[in-house]
């Protein structure tokens, strides 16, 4: 019950942040910041309830999702920073797009083979980006 209404929770704040404070960030970067990091904490908040607090930090702090861990709460700390402290437009963007793809992985790295095809299309990726610029 408490993984539904976390997750039914995080889902509403970062529809609101893109339906409502996506096209006005230019202006208010930090209200569109806040909803969406909300949004992620939420969501990430779903998997505790699901998982269990000892089980889930055990989990996001084991040697294969460490990078991972640490990225994601990174990003979700300097989008908070850029938007609201430096209020940087560009930034915000920037950070994110970083939390939303951390998130996207972390999603995805709980369906059967989803670590292996995030791993396949974000090398294929890296190399199509290199080969455009002839590396």
């Amino acid at each position: 019950m408490y993984f539904g209404l976390f997750l039914a929770t995080g889902v509403f704040f970062v529809f609101i942040a893109f339906a409502m404070f996506l096209p006005v960030m230019v202006l208010m970067p930090q209200k569109f910041a806040i909803c969406f990091t909300f949004g992620c904490v939420f969501i990430i908040g779903s998997f505790f309830a699901l998982r269990g607090p000892q089980n889930q930090l055990a989990h996001m702090s084991s040697k294969e999702r460490l990078p991972f861990t640490l990225g994601f709460i990174g990003s979700m700390v300097g989008t908070i920073y850029v938007s609201m402290v430096l209020h940087s437009y560009v930034l915000s963007v920037l950070f994110s797009v970083i939390q939303v793809l951390s998130l996207a992985y972390y999603a995805i790295s709980y369906f059967p083979g989803g670590s292996a095809g995030m791993k396949f299309l974000s090398s294929a990726l890296t190399s199509s980006v290199m080969r455009c610029f002839g590396r």
